[in-house]
């Protein structure tokens, strides 16, 4: 068993759906895509090499190297993103690195997405095989097998902006595209407005750009390109930025704590302390600068006119067990990429834990106690994926969610992650547990505390597996919490 330190599961608490929306954001301001309704693209007519800077706040926290190349009816593309990230006052380095080969129309043929951090690492490989994306994850003999329905081949143009511009998007006019994100494996669809254009400074030049806005799930990003497509800058959420300058200049060293710790910046002040969390049974709270509502209604959360009440779930046990589940719980019984309920592994591991004997409350019990005592809490930088959790026993509050969700499913109890904030002192940061149904309703669990249910200050904004977690980019930096009234 491995020994709890207290002042980092206080920190995990805080890492677990905003860093992984940092790692795709990062993905999707510079990822291949597919434009909707059969749109033409006009392939580069040559080469491009460019070397960026990525800042934070203006202090520089990394660089990115791009590269695309033609190499006879075929093109080549790489793309490197090396990264220093601040989770909780721990810095730890990231390094991703895209490849991939598209045929001479630009429709894609086949990549390659790794990504390292100092604790873990994340591989995907894809091809696409008629109307289907085959995608594997993992590496030999280990590999995990997935496919995704295309309704049209994915056409390939270096990047949102690359697409925008080669369509000669009008000023002021804008146009839907859909992207495939290795990160969560997969499709999201976007919005990309032209811009008025702007002349900014570049290197010690003044270069005239054309600027493009992509909208994505209410977050914003932007970019300014040259007039030969070449991107000059972005900048996005949360003082996150890029600008293009020389190979010298890129490979230069990033400045002793130059990153800002990105899981305070992203928490958000409660306006009232809250002593005793585990001890209350409703929490009432006044939520703004939300226009969409997400997942903020249902189940023992109520929301209407702004004001959202938490109520603790009753845990009332039935006379008998429960062997049958309504159809939409029943569904979440099944395995997805990352949540692999149906491994070897995973079901090995979930028969150590659990006895034939135990009814699904007690399976329940001994699954979020394991998970509480067995995996160690540490800040990662990784895409949450449950065997490599299982592999490693160390992680966040992501890790620690999906690990959870697979062994309930592989115990027979549907279960689901859930995304969203929780209270620690003084502040709201966000954070994952999950959910999971039991005595005809969904119970949630948060495996990082040891709580079942979890108490009433965790705010559900997100329920489902870790893609819907990009819906959290659209609130990040916006939402506002008052807390009206704590109930004992």
């Amino acid at each position: 068993m491995k020994k709890i330190k207290w002042n980092i599961v206080l920190g995990v608490t805080s890492l677990c759906a905003f860093l992984i929306l940092l790692l795709i954001r990062l993905e999707f301001f510079h990822h291949p895509l597919n434009p909707l309704n059969n749109i033409s693209i006009n392939p580069p007519d040559r080469s491009r090499d460019l070397w960026m800077n990525v800042y934070q706040n203006n202090k520089k926290i990394g660089f990115v190297h791009r590269m695309l190349s033609k190499d006879g009816n075929e093109f080549h593309f790489t793309e490197k993103v090396m990264m220093e990230i601040n989770t909780m006052g721990v810095t730890q380095a990231l390094n991703i690195l895209t490849e991939g080969i598209l045929h001479a129309d630009m429709t894609l043929s086949s990549f390659h997405f790794n990504l390292n951090s100092s604790m873990f690492s994340f591989t995907v490989r894809g091809h696409v095989t008629g109307d289907k994306l085959i995608l594997l994850t993992g590496t030999p003999p280990a590999q995990q097998r997935a496919e995704i329905a295309l309704k049209d081949i994915p056409h390939m143009s270096g990047s949102i902006y690359d697409a925008a511009f080669q369509n000669d998007l009008a000023q002021g006019s804008t146009r839907r595209f859909s992207i495939f994100d290795p990160s969560t494996m997969s499709l999201r669809t976007i919005q990309v407005t032209r811009s008025p254009d702007e002349i900014i400074p570049i290197m010690g030049e003044r270069v005239l750009t054309k600027k493009y806005c992509v909208d994505f799930m209410g977050a914003k990003n932007c970019a300014w390109l040259d007039k030969e497509g070449n991107v000059m800058k972005e900048a996005g959420i949360l003082g996150l930025a890029m600008e293009k300058t020389s190979k010298e200049k890129a490979l230069e060293g990033i400045a002793r704590g130059a990153s800002i710790d990105v899981t305070e910046v992203a928490s958000i002040a409660s306006n009232m302390q809250i002593a005793e969390a585990a001890t209350l049974r409703k929490l009432t709270l006044k939520i703004d600068g939300m226009d969409n509502p997400l997942s903020l209604h249902g189940d023992r959360q109520n929301y209407q006119n702004n004001i959202l009440t938490i109520t603790r779930e009753k845990m009332d046990v039935p006379s008998h067990e429960k062997t049958h589940f309504p159809d939409d719980a029943s569904v979440f019984l099944e395995p997805s990429p990352l949540i692999q309920s149906n491994h070897p592994l995973i079901l090995s591991q979930m028969q150590k834990i659990i006895s034939s004997r135990d009814l699904p409350e007690q399976r329940a019990r001994k699954i979020i106690d394991w998970i509480y005592h067995h995996i160690e809490k540490k800040p990662v930088l990784s895409v949450p994926n449950a065997l490599e959790v299982l592999k490693n026993q160390s992680g966040d509050c992501n890790e620690h969610t999906v690990l959870t969700v697979a062994l309930l499913r592989a115990a027979g109890i549907p279960a689901q992650p859930e995304a969203g904030l929780v209270y620690q002192r003084g502040r709201f940061y966000f954070h994952a547990w999950c959910v999971l149904y039991l005595h005809d309703q969904w119970i949630t669990a948060d495996a990082v505390f040891n709580q079942f249910p979890a108490d009433v200050t965790h705010i559900r904004l997100i329920r489902g597996d870790i893609d819907q977690q990009l819906s959290l980019m659209g609130v990040i930096g916006k939402i506002k919490l008052e807390v009206l009234e704590q109930v004992k």
